[in-house]
C-alpha cells in the first residue's frame, strides 16, 4: 500500500459514502473549506518539523512526490479528515446546530477554565519537547495542539460545554477508525515513528502518541467545525477580536 492509496480508501472512500445521502451537505461545505485551509496552514509547519528531525519518516517508494520535506498526500489527508469529520457529524446529527442558552457567568467560566487548561497543555508540551528524547514527539504533538484547542475554548468554551455529548459522538468513531487505518499502515511500512523519539508505550499495537494524535486532530476539528457553523459563535469572535470598526463593515 501506499499513501495515495490510504488517503483514498481510509479517508476520501468513507467520507464520500457518508455525504451521499447526507442531507444539509451544502451548508456545511463553507466551514469545511475555511476549517481545511487553517488546519493546512497550522499543520504545515509542525509536519515539516517533524519529518525534518526524523520523527516521522516515510518509506520513498510509498509517495508521489513531496512539498518541502513533506509528502503531497499529508496535505491531503489533512483536507480529507476534515471532510470525513463533517461527513460523520451531519450522518451522527450532531449537525445542523440547536441553538442552545447558557447564563453569561457559566460562559465566562467555561471559557476561562478550558482556555487556560489548554494552555497548561501546550506548557507542557514545550516543557517535553525541549527535554527531547522519548518524550519528544508527545511533547510537540501537545505543543501544536494546545494553542488551537486553547483559542477554541477561550471563544466559547461553553458552547463546547453544553455540546459535549455531540462532540464525543462526532470525534470519537472517527478518531477510533483513523488508529486502526493507521495502525495497519504502520505495519506496512507506509510511514515509521522513530522509537527514539517516542515513548515506547502502545494502545493495542499502535504508537500511543498516534493514538492521541487522531484524538486531538479529530476533536480539533469536530470543536471548529461546531463552532465555524454556528452564526452566534462567529458573532462573538468578532466582537472579541475585531475592532468595532472593521465589524460595521463586515456586518455591512
Amino acid at each position: 500500500m501506499d499513501y495515495l492509496t490510504f488517503d483514498l480508501v481510509a479517508v476520501a472512500l468513507p467520507a464520500t459514502l457518508l455525504l451521499a445521502r447526507a442531507q444539509g451537505r451544502r451548508r456545511v461545505l463553507g466551514p469545511v473549506a475555511v476549517l481545511a485551509a487553517t488546519a493546512v496552514l497550522w499543520t504545515a509547519p509542525w509536519d515539516e518539523h517533524l519529518v525534518r528531525s526524523g520523527v516521522w519518516s516515510y518509506a520513498p517508494d510509498r509517495v508521489l512526490a513531496r512539498f518541502g520535506s513533506v509528502p503531497v498526500e499529508e496535505y491531503a489527508f489533512v483536507v480529507l479528515e476534515v471532510l470525513l469529520v463533517a461527513a460523520w457529524a451531519l450522518r451522527s446529527g450532531a449537525l445542523p446546530l440547536r441553538r442552545l442558552g447558557g447564563d453569561d457567568g457559566a460562559r465566562t467560566g467555561s471559557c476561562r477554565r478550558g482556555a487556560l487548561g489548554w494552555g497548561a497543555v501546550a506548557a507542557l508540551g514545550l516543557l517535553l519537547a525541549l527535554v527531547g528524547g522519548q518524550v519528544r514527539y508527545l511533547g510537540l504533538l501537545l505543543l501544536w495542539a494546545g494553542p488551537p484547542l486553547a483559542l477554541q475554548h477561550a471563544v466559547a468554551g461553553d458552547v463546547l460545554a453544553q455540546r459535549r455529548p455531540a462532540r464525543l459522538r462526532t470525534a470519537l468513531p472517527v478518531a477510533l477508525w483513523l488508529c486502526a487505518a493507521d495502525r495497519l499502515a504502520l505495519a506496512d511500512g507506509v510511514w515509521s515513528i522513530t522509537p527514539a523519539s517516542s515513548t515506547g508505550l502502545s494502545v493495542l499495537g499502535l504508537p500511543a502518541e498516534e493514538a492521541l494524535f487522531f484524538c486531538l486532530t479529530c476533536a480539533l476539528v469536530t470543536d471548529g467545525l461546531l463552532l465555524a457553523a454556528d452564526p452566534a459563535v462567529l458573532r462573538r469572535a468578532l466582537a472579541r477580536f475585531v475592532p468595532d470598526r472593521s465589524r460595521r463593515t463586515v456586518a455591512s
